[in-house]
This record gives C-alpha cells, sequence and structure tokens, in this order.
C-alpha cells in the first residue's frame, strides 16, 4: 500500500473515531429512558428460592450546574419481579409446598452521573417508594394467597458506557429493603424461617440500556 492510500486510510480512521467520540462526548443530554433486565437476590426469606428475574424501566430528568461535572438526575423506576420455590419441606408437617412471589415496584429518587473517562460514567442512587407484592402458598389440601404494600428505601451503584450521546450501556446493582416497621410475614412464618420475614431486602444485578434525549 503507498503512502497515498496510507494518509487516506489514517485520515479516514481518524475521522471517524473522532465523530465516534465526539458524539459520546458531547454535552450532557436532560431526559433519560432506561430499561432494563436482570437478576435479584433474596435476601429475606431463609427457605426460599435465592434467585429471581425482575425487568423495569427508569425515567429521569435533570442537569448540571456550569463548572462542575457531575450531573443530576430526579428518576422515577417501575419495575416486576418474579420469585418462584418447588418443593419446600414444612418443618411442622412434613409435607411439600410450593410457594410464589411476584412484586410490582414504583420508586423514585435522586441519581447522580459523575464523569470517569471519555465513554464511562459512575451512576449512584437512592430513593424509595412501593412494592405491591402477591404471595401464594399452596400444598395438597391447603392454598393460601395475599397481598402486601410494603414501603421500601433503595440504594443503587453501577456504571454506564456512553456509546453515543444518545444511547448508552450499563450494569447497575441495587440494594431495596422494608422500610417501615418489621412486622413479619404469613407463609415465612408457616415454614418457620430466619426472622419470619421481617427482615426483607433484594439485591439486584441488572444490564440497562438507555436512550438519551
Amino acid at each position: 500500500m503507498n503512502a497515498r492510500r496510507w494518509t487516506g486510510l489514517t485520515v479516514f480512521l481518524f475521522s471517524t473515531g473522532a465523530g465516534f467520540f465526539g458524539q459520546a462526548e458531547a454535552r450532557g443530554t436532560h431526559f433519560l429512558v432506561e430499561p432494563y433486565t436482570g437478576m435479584v437476590f433474596n435476601q429475606g426469606f431463609s427457605r426460599e428460592n435465592v434467585v429471581g428475574l425482575e425487568s423495569g424501566a427508569t425515567i429521569a430528568v435533570g442537569g448540571k450546574l456550569k463548572g462542575f461535572p457531575p450531573r443530576f438526575y430526579l428518576y422515577f423506576r417501575a419495575s416486576q419481579l418474579f420469585m418462584g420455590e418447588a418443593d419446600i419441606r414444612v418443618p411442622a408437617s412434613g409435607a411439600l409446598c410450593h410457594v410464589r412471589r411476584s412484586y410490582t415496584g414504583v420508586v423514585g429518587g435522586l441519581r447522580v452521573v459523575i464523569p470517569l473517562l471519555r465513554h464511562l460514567r459512575l451512576n449512584l442512587e437512592a430513593g424509595g417508594g412501593s412494592l405491591f407484592s402477591y404471595n401464594r402458598y399452596f400444598e395438597d389440601g391447603l392454598n393460601v394467597e395475599y397481598q402486601e404494600d410494603l414501603v421500601v428505601a433503595e440504594l443503587g451503584a453501577g456504571l454506564n458506557w456512553r456509546m453515543y450521546r444518545w444511547l448508552s450501556l450499563g450494569l447497575m446493582y441495587g440494594y431495596t429493603f422494608v422500610a417501615e416497621e418489621e412486622r413479619g410475614d404469613l407463609i415465612a412464618t408457616m415454614l418457620e424461617e430466619a426472622d419470619q420475614g421481617s427482615s426483607l431486602g433484594w439485591s439486584r444485578l441488572a444490564v440497562t440500556l438507555g436512550f438519551h434525549f
């Protein structure tokens, strides 16, 4: 390849790379729509399933102070969490039972976005809201169903890769816990679980896809 072709290829790669980095490093946006999905780890029910699935979406609006790198967003998040278990042995009777739990989350709070590198951002979150739960316990001859509304708080941290000004990919870790007075859980009491479900918490590891505008 002659010098002219090398020069042309270099200019092309440089211009393409500059355009890519320029889009990612361009001035920030004010609105965010961020769907996500991931795994949830149950930390409140000792005899039930440890791992569940959660999907949801975050909507946020915010901006930054002049001359101050971090950006601040107020966010609203809606989510759906499913956890299930088969063949739990009931200590009192020795019977096999099944437990199914689902949670609909509605929370809001503050997200701080801190630039680290050209494309990399650190996300920090703190918020609170409600979890609306549906719980079912069933075994031969017995079926128990009930709903609960739980007041929760959440903390989160993660990394975000800003591929373009309008698109990003991230990995977030979050922890949600019941913030109201401990009162226990009926199914957890029936299963003689540790703390009888009075100290509920869920850890979440999720992949996010952000649309910025």
